[in-house]
């Protein structure tokens, strides 16, 4: 309740009469409180979806009839699953900017399956994931495949003859279980008969390159984020063929054909040099 009336920059009192009268009018109880905080009874959260849902409407209407004036105007919120300088959000942002000054990015960062998530859930309107889109609602647009090193830092430089045998008992960090990322990881060591002893899971690409860098572990980087790790401390880098995963962009499917979308995708394909 707290959050709510600071997001709303009211006072508590009248956000529980809002929810009060709310509840008067749709003849149901949507809250109940628990020592946690309020909670959405089962009627709140079949309400809450419907509601959501009416509300992507309103806002979709109202930016189709702003550009009927010719002039795309929007605002749209943007995941990015990885560090921007990576994804070419400057130059995105440039180029849109120039083409559409009306159009405006809400940049959030977030991961893979979280930016999935959140485009099902209405949160976000579209943005960048690796591998294969999980559901079929969602429209993908590929722009790479992106190809990752087995990362070793310079302490460990004497083990890398030997292959990943010998760098197989020292720490390792790796992306969240649920990261696409571990498509690649789980079947790169399982066909080598490797099981890796407590290795270190991390939700974050800078921090799992900025602890490759220190030495802390061993883990799985992009060419890019390569070279920042090298900026901090010696990174080996060994190269293997199946170590590749597709980035996409995406938003759902239903929202493909929008004015605002359509531009935003088209200067994605434009800067990623990727044909329509």
């Amino acid at each position: 309740m707290t959050r709510a009336a600071e997001r709303l920059h009211a006072s508590q009192p009248t956000v529980s009469a809002h929810i009060k009268s709310l509840e008067e009018e749709l003849e149901t109880r949507l809250f109940i409180r628990t020592p946690k905080g309020m909670q959405l009874t089962e009627a709140g959260l079949r309400l809450k979806a419907r509601a959501e849902t009416v509300l992507q409407a309103a806002r979709e209407m109202k930016l189709e009839a702003r550009n009927m004036g010719g002039e795309l105007v929007g605002d749209l919120s943007l995941g990015l699953n990885t560090d921007a300088e990576y994804l070419r959000i400057v130059p995105l942002l440039t180029s849109l900017g120039e083409a559409h000054p009306k159009i405006t990015l809400q940049i959030l960062q977030s991961a893979s399956t979280s930016v999935q998530d959140a485009l099902r859930k209405g949160r976000l309107d579209c943005g960048f994931i690796f591998g294969p889109p999980r559901h079929k609602d969602i429209h993908a647009v590929k722009l790479e495949t992106t190809r990752f090193y087995v990362a070793v830092p310079d302490v460990w430089r004497d083990r890398i003859p030997g292959g990943i045998s010998a760098l197989a008992d020292l720490p390792w960090i790796l992306d969240p279980s649920d990261n696409p990322v571990q498509s690649l990881t789980r079947p790169f060591f399982e066909s080598r008969g490797i099981t890796l002893k407590n290795p270190l899971e991390v939700d974050g690409d800078e921090v799992i390159r900025v602890l490759v860098a220190a030495g802390k572990g061993i883990s799985f980087l992009r060419e890019n984020e390569l070279k920042l790790a090298n900026r901090i401390g010696l990174v080996h880098a060994l190269p293997f063929e199946e170590l590749n995963i597709d980035l996409h962009f995406v938003c759902l499917v239903r929202r493909d054909q929008d004015p605002v979308m359509r531009a935003v995708i088209d200067h994605v394909r434009k800067v990623w040099e990727v044909e329509g």
